[in-house]
Protein backbone atom coordinates (compact mmCIF):
# COMPACT_ATOMS: atom_id res chain seq x y z
CA UNK A 1 0.00 0.00 0.00
CA UNK A 2 0.86 3.41 -0.81
CA UNK A 3 0.17 5.13 2.29
CA UNK A 4 2.60 2.51 4.40
CA UNK A 5 5.95 3.18 2.18
CA UNK A 6 8.89 4.03 4.30
CA UNK A 7 9.66 6.43 1.35
CA UNK A 8 6.31 8.37 1.24
CA UNK A 9 6.87 9.05 5.24
CA UNK A 10 10.23 10.30 4.84
CA UNK A 11 9.01 12.77 2.35
CA UNK A 12 6.84 14.43 5.02
CA UNK A 13 9.60 13.87 7.63
CA UNK A 14 12.09 16.13 4.94
CA UNK A 15 9.08 18.44 4.73
CA UNK A 16 9.85 18.57 8.93
CA UNK A 17 13.78 19.16 8.56
CA UNK A 18 13.42 22.34 6.01
CA UNK A 19 10.65 23.92 7.39
CA UNK A 20 12.55 23.91 10.64
CA UNK A 21 15.37 24.91 9.79
CA UNK A 22 14.36 27.92 8.20
CA UNK A 23 12.29 28.76 11.05
CA UNK A 24 15.26 27.94 13.19
CA UNK A 25 17.22 30.59 11.28
CA UNK A 26 14.65 33.40 11.27
CA UNK A 27 14.13 33.03 15.56
CA UNK A 28 17.59 33.09 15.96
CA UNK A 29 18.70 35.53 13.29
CA UNK A 30 15.73 37.42 12.26
CA UNK A 31 17.01 36.42 8.67
CA UNK A 32 16.63 32.99 7.00
CA UNK A 33 20.11 34.14 5.12
CA UNK A 34 22.68 35.83 7.79
CA UNK A 35 25.02 37.92 6.07
CA UNK A 36 28.00 36.21 5.10
CA UNK A 37 26.80 32.53 6.74
CA UNK A 38 25.02 31.17 2.85
CA UNK A 39 27.89 28.91 2.48
CA UNK A 40 27.93 27.48 6.14
CA UNK A 41 24.34 27.48 6.62
CA UNK A 42 24.31 25.21 3.37
CA UNK A 43 26.39 22.93 4.79
CA UNK A 44 25.03 23.10 7.82
CA UNK A 45 21.19 22.23 6.21
CA UNK A 46 23.33 19.33 4.17
CA UNK A 47 24.12 17.80 7.57
CA UNK A 48 20.92 18.07 9.18
CA UNK A 49 20.03 15.88 5.77
CA UNK A 50 22.42 13.76 5.67
CA UNK A 51 22.14 12.74 9.57
CA UNK A 52 18.25 12.29 9.02
CA UNK A 53 19.44 10.09 6.35
CA UNK A 54 21.50 7.91 8.66
CA UNK A 55 18.63 7.77 11.26
CA UNK A 56 15.99 6.59 9.17
CA UNK A 57 17.83 4.20 7.24
CA UNK A 58 18.94 2.68 10.66
CA UNK A 59 15.87 3.11 13.23
CA UNK A 60 13.43 0.68 13.18
CA UNK A 61 10.32 1.37 15.27
CA UNK A 62 8.79 -1.77 17.28
CA UNK A 63 5.36 -1.01 16.35
CA UNK A 64 4.00 -0.10 12.72
CA UNK A 65 3.24 3.60 11.63
CA UNK A 66 -0.28 2.41 10.85
CA UNK A 67 -0.45 0.69 14.31
CA UNK A 68 0.83 3.37 16.17
CA UNK A 69 -1.33 5.95 18.83
CA UNK A 70 -0.59 9.38 19.40
CA UNK A 71 1.51 8.84 22.40
CA UNK A 72 3.32 6.27 20.14
CA UNK A 73 3.94 8.30 17.94
CA UNK A 74 5.65 11.20 19.85
CA UNK A 75 7.74 8.98 21.28
CA UNK A 76 9.02 7.69 17.76
CA UNK A 77 9.59 11.42 16.81
CA UNK A 78 11.27 12.19 19.84
CA UNK A 79 13.84 9.21 19.48
CA UNK A 80 14.46 9.99 16.02
CA UNK A 81 15.46 13.80 17.01
CA UNK A 82 17.45 12.50 19.46
CA UNK A 83 19.47 10.17 17.48
CA UNK A 84 19.69 12.98 15.26
CA UNK A 85 20.90 15.87 17.78
CA UNK A 86 23.35 13.19 18.63
CA UNK A 87 24.84 12.59 15.22
CA UNK A 88 25.00 16.35 14.45
CA UNK A 89 27.27 16.47 17.68
CA UNK A 90 29.85 14.26 17.03
CA UNK A 91 30.19 15.28 13.45
CA UNK A 92 30.02 19.32 14.52
CA UNK A 93 33.13 17.84 17.28
CA UNK A 94 34.92 15.69 14.93
CA UNK A 95 35.11 17.80 12.05
CA UNK A 96 34.89 21.58 13.16
CA UNK A 97 32.21 22.86 11.29
CA UNK A 98 28.61 24.98 12.11
CA UNK A 99 30.88 27.44 14.66
CA UNK A 100 29.28 30.30 13.13
CA UNK A 101 25.17 28.73 14.65
CA UNK A 102 24.74 28.80 18.46
CA UNK A 103 23.68 26.52 20.24
CA UNK A 104 20.85 28.06 20.30
CA UNK A 105 19.88 27.67 16.89
CA UNK A 106 20.23 23.77 17.13
CA UNK A 107 18.04 23.94 20.03
CA UNK A 108 15.34 25.88 18.11
CA UNK A 109 15.94 23.30 15.42
CA UNK A 110 15.31 20.33 17.32
CA UNK A 111 12.29 21.54 19.39
CA UNK A 112 10.41 22.93 16.04
CA UNK A 113 11.53 19.44 13.94
CA UNK A 114 9.96 17.32 17.03
CA UNK A 115 6.78 19.77 16.50
CA UNK A 116 6.39 19.62 12.93
CA UNK A 117 7.51 15.95 12.34
CA UNK A 118 5.03 14.96 14.62
CA UNK A 119 2.17 16.58 13.59
CA UNK A 120 2.66 16.26 10.08
CA UNK A 121 2.62 12.49 10.78
CA UNK A 122 -0.73 12.95 13.06
CA UNK A 123 -2.35 15.00 10.27
CA UNK A 124 -1.28 12.55 7.63
CA UNK A 125 -3.06 9.50 10.15
CA UNK A 126 -6.46 11.37 10.28
CA UNK A 127 -6.25 11.93 6.69
CA UNK A 128 -5.51 8.40 6.15
CA UNK A 129 -8.30 7.45 8.43
CA UNK A 130 -11.12 10.19 6.89
CA UNK A 131 -9.68 8.58 3.67
CA UNK A 132 -10.80 4.79 4.44
CA UNK A 133 -13.97 5.79 6.17
CA UNK A 134 -15.40 5.82 2.58
CA UNK A 135 -16.16 2.38 1.23
CA UNK A 136 -15.06 2.72 -1.70
CA UNK A 137 -11.53 3.60 -0.76
CA UNK A 138 -11.13 -0.14 0.78
CA UNK A 139 -9.33 -2.84 -0.53
CA UNK A 140 -12.23 -5.55 -1.12
CA UNK A 141 -11.44 -8.71 -0.30
CA UNK A 142 -12.33 -12.37 -1.16
CA UNK A 143 -12.15 -15.01 1.93
CA UNK A 144 -11.65 -18.27 0.85
CA UNK A 145 -12.00 -20.76 3.94
CA UNK A 146 -12.94 -24.68 4.49
CA UNK A 147 -15.79 -25.61 6.43
CA UNK A 148 -13.65 -26.41 9.54
CA UNK A 149 -12.24 -22.59 9.77
CA UNK A 150 -14.40 -20.52 8.46
CA UNK A 151 -15.25 -18.89 11.49
CA UNK A 152 -11.98 -18.27 12.98
CA UNK A 153 -10.56 -16.82 9.97
CA UNK A 154 -13.29 -14.09 9.98
CA UNK A 155 -12.99 -13.98 13.52
CA UNK A 156 -9.10 -13.15 13.14
CA UNK A 157 -9.88 -10.89 10.03
CA UNK A 158 -12.43 -9.01 12.23
CA UNK A 159 -10.20 -8.09 14.95
CA UNK A 160 -6.99 -7.27 11.89
CA UNK A 161 -9.90 -5.06 10.15
CA UNK A 162 -10.45 -3.15 13.70
CA UNK A 163 -6.89 -1.79 13.18
CA UNK A 164 -6.86 -2.15 9.37
CA UNK A 165 -9.24 0.11 7.95
CA UNK A 166 -8.08 -0.30 4.10
CA UNK A 167 -9.83 -3.50 3.66
CA UNK A 168 -13.09 -4.93 3.78
CA UNK A 169 -14.61 -8.43 3.22
CA UNK A 170 -16.88 -8.59 1.00
CA UNK A 171 -17.11 -11.77 0.14
CA UNK A 172 -16.69 -15.45 1.07
CA UNK A 173 -15.82 -19.01 -0.70
CA UNK A 174 -15.88 -22.18 0.46
CA UNK A 175 -17.99 -24.78 2.47
CA UNK A 176 -19.75 -23.59 5.79
CA UNK A 177 -23.02 -21.75 4.53
CA UNK A 178 -24.98 -23.09 7.69
CA UNK A 179 -22.04 -22.24 9.90
CA UNK A 180 -21.18 -18.76 8.99
CA UNK A 181 -25.23 -18.43 9.07
CA UNK A 182 -25.78 -19.04 12.37
CA UNK A 183 -22.91 -17.05 13.45
CA UNK A 184 -23.68 -13.72 11.12
CA UNK A 185 -24.58 -11.76 14.23
CA UNK A 186 -21.20 -11.42 15.78
CA UNK A 187 -18.88 -11.37 12.99
CA UNK A 188 -18.97 -7.66 12.03
CA UNK A 189 -16.69 -7.48 9.65
CA UNK A 190 -17.65 -6.39 6.12
CA UNK A 191 -19.25 -2.60 5.62
CA UNK A 192 -22.66 -2.02 6.80
CA UNK A 193 -21.90 -5.40 9.23
CA UNK A 194 -22.92 -8.28 7.18
CA UNK A 195 -21.36 -10.26 4.30
CA UNK A 196 -22.72 -9.36 1.01
CA UNK A 197 -21.81 -12.89 -0.34
CA UNK A 198 -21.36 -15.92 0.31
CA UNK A 199 -20.64 -19.25 -2.27
CA UNK A 200 -20.08 -22.46 -2.22
CA UNK A 201 -19.95 -23.62 -6.29
CA UNK A 202 -16.78 -22.72 -8.44
CA UNK A 203 -19.44 -21.67 -10.56
CA UNK A 204 -21.09 -19.27 -8.53
CA UNK A 205 -17.25 -17.60 -7.46
CA UNK A 206 -16.96 -17.31 -11.80
CA UNK A 207 -19.49 -15.25 -12.18
CA UNK A 208 -19.23 -13.00 -9.54
CA UNK A 209 -15.95 -12.29 -9.84
CA UNK A 210 -16.52 -11.49 -13.36
CA UNK A 211 -18.64 -8.73 -12.76
CA UNK A 212 -18.26 -7.78 -8.69
CA UNK A 213 -15.16 -5.25 -7.36
CA UNK A 214 -12.78 -7.85 -5.82
CA UNK A 215 -9.23 -6.64 -5.19
CA UNK A 216 -7.68 -9.20 -3.12
CA UNK A 217 -8.40 -12.68 -2.36
CA UNK A 218 -6.95 -14.45 1.47
CA UNK A 219 -7.08 -18.15 1.41
CA UNK A 220 -6.93 -20.05 4.17
CA UNK A 221 -7.80 -23.72 2.85
CA UNK A 222 -5.78 -26.67 4.47
CA UNK A 223 -8.22 -28.95 3.34
CA UNK A 224 -9.17 -28.20 -0.06
CA UNK A 225 -7.65 -30.63 -2.87
CA UNK A 226 -4.19 -28.68 -3.63
CA UNK A 227 -4.37 -29.38 -7.58
CA UNK A 228 -7.76 -27.75 -7.35
CA UNK A 229 -6.62 -24.92 -5.66
CA UNK A 230 -3.65 -24.20 -7.77
CA UNK A 231 -5.84 -24.05 -10.79
CA UNK A 232 -7.80 -21.88 -8.59
CA UNK A 233 -5.01 -19.28 -7.90
CA UNK A 234 -4.00 -19.14 -11.32
CA UNK A 235 -7.55 -18.32 -12.09
CA UNK A 236 -6.97 -15.39 -9.99
CA UNK A 237 -4.44 -14.30 -11.16
CA UNK A 238 -5.36 -14.30 -14.50
CA UNK A 239 -8.19 -11.96 -13.72
CA UNK A 240 -5.78 -9.64 -12.23
CA UNK A 241 -6.54 -10.29 -8.62
CA UNK A 242 -3.95 -10.44 -5.76
CA UNK A 243 -3.77 -13.69 -3.92
CA UNK A 244 -2.81 -14.02 -0.26
CA UNK A 245 -2.15 -17.65 0.91
CA UNK A 246 -2.08 -18.31 4.44
CA UNK A 247 1.02 -20.18 5.77
CA UNK A 248 -0.82 -23.17 7.08
CA UNK A 249 -2.07 -23.40 2.91
CA UNK A 250 0.96 -25.69 2.05
CA UNK A 251 1.71 -28.49 -0.39
CA UNK A 252 0.99 -25.68 -3.45
CA UNK A 253 3.03 -25.99 -6.88
CA UNK A 254 3.18 -22.55 -7.85
CA UNK A 255 6.70 -20.52 -6.90
CA UNK A 256 5.32 -18.03 -4.62
CA UNK A 257 5.74 -14.29 -5.40
CA UNK A 258 6.55 -12.79 -1.67
CA UNK A 259 6.12 -13.65 1.95
CA UNK A 260 4.11 -10.92 3.78
CA UNK A 261 1.87 -9.82 6.39
CA UNK A 262 -1.80 -9.25 5.97
CA UNK A 263 -3.64 -8.62 8.68
CA UNK A 264 -2.61 -11.32 11.42
CA UNK A 265 -1.74 -13.89 8.91
CA UNK A 266 1.24 -14.40 7.71
CA UNK A 267 0.85 -15.86 4.10
CA UNK A 268 2.23 -15.98 0.26
CA UNK A 269 1.08 -13.74 -2.31
CA UNK A 270 0.70 -14.68 -5.66
CA UNK A 271 0.11 -11.77 -8.36
CA UNK A 272 0.96 -11.31 -12.27
CA UNK A 273 2.63 -8.55 -10.92
CA UNK A 274 3.55 -7.07 -7.65
CA UNK A 275 3.82 -3.37 -7.47
CA UNK A 276 6.20 -1.47 -5.82
CA UNK A 277 4.80 0.94 -3.73
CA UNK A 278 7.27 3.82 -4.24
CA UNK A 279 6.50 3.43 -8.11
CA UNK A 280 2.55 3.81 -7.20
CA UNK A 281 3.08 6.63 -5.37
CA UNK A 282 5.14 8.52 -7.84
CA UNK A 283 2.23 7.70 -10.76
CA UNK A 284 -0.12 9.09 -7.94
CA UNK A 285 1.96 12.22 -7.86
CA UNK A 286 2.47 12.76 -11.89
CA UNK A 287 -1.15 12.22 -12.09
CA UNK A 288 -2.33 14.86 -9.40
CA UNK A 289 0.40 17.18 -11.62
CA UNK A 290 -0.70 16.39 -15.09
CA UNK A 291 -4.13 16.35 -13.50
CA UNK A 292 -3.91 20.08 -12.01
CA UNK A 293 -2.19 21.26 -15.44
CA UNK A 294 -4.95 19.17 -17.57
CA UNK A 295 -7.82 20.81 -15.73
CA UNK A 296 -6.52 24.31 -16.46
CA UNK A 297 -6.38 23.77 -20.34
CA UNK A 298 -9.65 21.99 -20.03
CA UNK A 299 -11.60 25.52 -18.38
CA UNK A 300 -9.75 27.73 -21.34
CA UNK A 301 -10.57 25.02 -24.54
CA UNK A 302 -13.98 25.22 -22.67
CA UNK A 303 -14.34 28.50 -23.46
CA UNK A 304 -14.66 28.06 -27.37
CA UNK A 305 -15.43 24.16 -27.60
CA UNK A 306 -18.70 24.66 -25.41
CA UNK A 307 -20.36 27.41 -27.50
CA UNK A 308 -19.35 25.38 -30.82
CA UNK A 309 -20.92 22.24 -29.18
CA UNK A 310 -24.01 23.43 -28.67
CA UNK A 311 -24.97 25.54 -31.01
CA UNK A 312 -24.88 22.78 -33.75
CA UNK A 313 -26.31 20.16 -31.42
CA UNK A 314 -28.35 21.61 -28.28
CA UNK A 315 -28.01 19.76 -24.76
CA UNK A 316 -25.18 18.61 -22.37
CA UNK A 317 -21.74 20.15 -23.13
CA UNK A 318 -20.18 17.39 -21.35
CA UNK A 319 -20.91 13.90 -21.83
CA UNK A 320 -20.77 11.55 -18.94
CA UNK A 321 -20.75 7.68 -19.26
CA UNK A 322 -20.33 4.84 -16.61
CA UNK A 323 -17.52 3.48 -16.94
CA UNK A 324 -15.28 0.71 -15.54
CA UNK A 325 -12.40 1.26 -13.58
CA UNK A 326 -10.07 -0.77 -11.43
CA UNK A 327 -10.84 -4.34 -10.62
CA UNK A 328 -15.05 -3.53 -11.42
CA UNK A 329 -15.34 -0.25 -9.55
CA UNK A 330 -17.79 2.11 -11.25
CA UNK A 331 -17.07 5.37 -11.66
CA UNK A 332 -18.33 8.33 -14.69
CA UNK A 333 -15.72 9.24 -17.31
CA UNK A 334 -16.29 13.03 -18.59
CA UNK A 335 -15.59 13.93 -22.43
CA UNK A 336 -16.55 17.00 -24.59
CA UNK A 337 -19.82 15.64 -26.19
CA UNK A 338 -18.74 14.63 -29.79
CA UNK A 339 -22.46 13.60 -30.88
CA UNK A 340 -26.04 14.22 -30.94
CA UNK A 341 -27.89 13.86 -27.56
CA UNK A 342 -29.63 10.44 -28.99
CA UNK A 343 -26.51 8.38 -29.58
CA UNK A 344 -27.07 6.35 -26.86
CA UNK A 345 -30.18 5.49 -28.09
CA UNK A 346 -29.09 4.49 -32.16
CA UNK A 347 -26.27 2.21 -30.71
CA UNK A 348 -28.03 -0.77 -31.10
CA UNK A 349 -29.21 -0.05 -34.82
CA UNK A 350 -25.51 0.55 -35.78
CA UNK A 351 -24.16 -2.65 -33.85
CA UNK A 352 -24.08 -4.37 -37.31
CA UNK A 353 -21.58 -2.15 -38.95
CA UNK A 354 -19.35 -2.21 -35.81
CA UNK A 355 -15.62 -2.45 -37.13
CA UNK A 356 -14.39 -4.09 -34.21
CA UNK A 357 -14.45 -8.02 -33.89
CA UNK A 358 -15.77 -9.87 -30.85
CA UNK A 359 -18.90 -7.14 -30.22
CA UNK A 360 -16.71 -6.31 -26.66
CA UNK A 361 -15.95 -2.99 -28.06
CA UNK A 362 -17.28 -0.85 -30.71
CA UNK A 363 -15.55 1.02 -33.32
CA UNK A 364 -16.82 2.88 -36.79
CA UNK A 365 -15.43 4.92 -39.18
CA UNK A 366 -18.22 6.77 -40.47
CA UNK A 367 -20.45 7.08 -37.17
CA UNK A 368 -23.02 9.16 -38.32
CA UNK A 369 -23.83 9.73 -34.54
CA UNK A 370 -20.89 12.34 -34.97
CA UNK A 371 -21.17 15.87 -35.07
CA UNK A 372 -19.12 17.84 -37.45
CA UNK A 373 -17.93 19.91 -34.19
CA UNK A 374 -17.42 16.50 -32.45
CA UNK A 375 -15.21 14.74 -35.62
CA UNK A 376 -12.69 17.81 -35.12
CA UNK A 377 -12.17 17.47 -31.43
CA UNK A 378 -11.94 13.87 -31.70
CA UNK A 379 -9.22 14.09 -34.42
CA UNK A 380 -7.33 16.60 -32.13
CA UNK A 381 -8.14 14.68 -28.89
CA UNK A 382 -9.38 17.90 -27.20
CA UNK A 383 -12.54 15.67 -26.67
CA UNK A 384 -10.35 13.72 -23.83
CA UNK A 385 -9.79 16.53 -21.64
CA UNK A 386 -12.54 16.28 -19.23
CA UNK A 387 -10.99 13.50 -17.81
CA UNK A 388 -7.82 15.13 -16.80
CA UNK A 389 -11.01 15.87 -13.54
CA UNK A 390 -11.23 12.00 -13.56
CA UNK A 391 -7.26 11.97 -13.06
CA UNK A 392 -7.97 14.48 -10.46
CA UNK A 393 -10.54 12.44 -8.70
CA UNK A 394 -8.64 9.46 -8.74
CA UNK A 395 -10.73 7.45 -10.64
CA UNK A 396 -8.37 7.28 -13.77
CA UNK A 397 -4.37 7.65 -14.54
CA UNK A 398 -2.93 9.65 -17.02
CA UNK A 399 -1.78 6.34 -18.09
CA UNK A 400 -3.37 2.98 -18.13
CA UNK A 401 -5.42 0.86 -20.25
CA UNK A 402 -9.10 1.97 -21.86
CA UNK A 403 -11.96 1.99 -19.27
CA UNK A 404 -14.99 -0.50 -20.56
CA UNK A 405 -18.47 0.18 -20.60
CA UNK A 406 -20.65 -1.79 -18.62
CA UNK A 407 -22.21 -3.26 -21.37
CA UNK A 408 -18.49 -4.65 -22.78
CA UNK A 409 -17.52 -5.49 -19.24
CA UNK A 410 -20.54 -8.06 -18.45
CA UNK A 411 -19.43 -9.71 -21.81
CA UNK A 412 -15.68 -10.16 -20.42
CA UNK A 413 -14.12 -13.42 -20.17
CA UNK A 414 -11.40 -14.65 -16.96
CA UNK A 415 -8.61 -13.20 -18.88
CA UNK A 416 -10.20 -10.01 -20.30
CA UNK A 417 -10.28 -8.84 -16.39
CA UNK A 418 -6.77 -8.73 -15.47
CA UNK A 419 -6.87 -5.14 -18.08
CA UNK A 420 -8.31 -3.74 -15.40
CA UNK A 421 -6.16 -4.66 -12.42
CA UNK A 422 -4.08 -0.98 -12.88
CA UNK A 423 -6.18 2.40 -13.51
CA UNK A 424 -7.51 2.81 -16.95
CA UNK A 425 -5.43 5.83 -18.20
CA UNK A 426 -5.91 8.78 -20.67
CA UNK A 427 -3.63 7.10 -22.59
CA UNK A 428 -1.96 4.01 -22.99
CA UNK A 429 -0.41 1.48 -25.03
CA UNK A 430 -3.26 1.02 -27.42
CA UNK A 431 -3.60 4.45 -28.24
CA UNK A 432 0.02 4.93 -28.98
CA UNK A 433 -0.12 1.93 -31.20
CA UNK A 434 -2.08 2.71 -33.91
CA UNK A 435 -5.45 2.44 -32.67
CA UNK A 436 -7.27 3.45 -36.21
CA UNK A 437 -5.59 0.22 -37.39
CA UNK A 438 -6.44 -2.10 -34.69
CA UNK A 439 -9.84 -4.25 -35.60
CA UNK A 440 -9.16 -6.79 -33.04
CA UNK A 441 -10.21 -6.77 -29.32
CA UNK A 442 -8.16 -9.20 -28.51
CA UNK A 443 -4.94 -7.01 -29.55
CA UNK A 444 -6.24 -4.35 -27.59
CA UNK A 445 -6.22 -6.52 -24.56
CA UNK A 446 -2.74 -7.85 -25.54
CA UNK A 447 -1.33 -4.61 -25.35
CA UNK A 448 -3.02 -3.14 -22.30
CA UNK A 449 -1.82 -6.36 -20.61
CA UNK A 450 2.03 -5.78 -22.00
CA UNK A 451 1.72 -2.38 -20.40
CA UNK A 452 0.78 -4.08 -17.24
CA UNK A 453 2.81 -6.61 -17.18
CA UNK A 454 6.31 -4.31 -18.19
CA UNK A 455 5.00 -1.44 -16.83
CA UNK A 456 7.57 1.20 -14.57
CA UNK A 457 6.95 4.67 -13.72
CA UNK A 458 9.37 5.51 -16.62
CA UNK A 459 7.32 3.55 -18.90
CA UNK A 460 4.18 6.17 -18.31
CA UNK A 461 6.90 9.02 -19.28
CA UNK A 462 7.68 7.40 -22.43
CA UNK A 463 4.00 6.66 -23.45
CA UNK A 464 3.05 10.07 -22.33
CA UNK A 465 5.85 11.30 -24.64
CA UNK A 466 4.38 9.19 -27.47
CA UNK A 467 1.09 10.71 -26.91
CA UNK A 468 1.97 14.21 -27.46
CA UNK A 469 3.77 13.13 -30.79
CA UNK A 470 0.79 11.09 -31.97
CA UNK A 471 -1.66 14.02 -30.95
CA UNK A 472 0.66 17.14 -32.27
CA UNK A 473 0.42 14.53 -35.74
CA UNK A 474 -2.70 13.08 -35.13
CA UNK A 475 -1.69 9.45 -35.71
CA UNK A 476 -3.88 6.76 -35.22
CA UNK A 477 -6.62 9.32 -34.35
CA UNK A 478 -10.23 8.58 -34.99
Amino acid sequence: MIFRSRSFFVVLDLISVCVSFLLALLARFGDVTPSGQQIGNGNIFLLLLVTYALVILFYRARVEFEKRGLFQELLVTVAINFYMAVLVTAFLYLFKIGEELSRGFYFLFFLYNCLFMYLLRVCFKRAVAFYYQKPENRRKILVCANDSNVLKVLRKLQTSMSKDREIAAVAVFGPGKEALTNHQLELNVVEHGRYGTYMTSESDIEEYLKTQVIDEALISMPEYDKSMLSSFIKKLEIMGIQVHVTINTFGLEEKEKTVENFGVYHVLTYAPRIFDSLDLFLKRCLDIVGGLVGVVLTLILGIFVAPAIYLESPGPIVFKQVRIGTNGRRFYIYKFRSMYKDAEARLKELESQNEMSGGLMFKMKDDPRITKVGKFIRKTSIDEFPQFFNVLKGDMSLVGTRPPTEKEFLMYEEWHKRRLSLKPGITGMWQVSGRSSIQEFEDVVKLDLEYIDNWSFWLDIKILFQTVFVVLFQRGAE
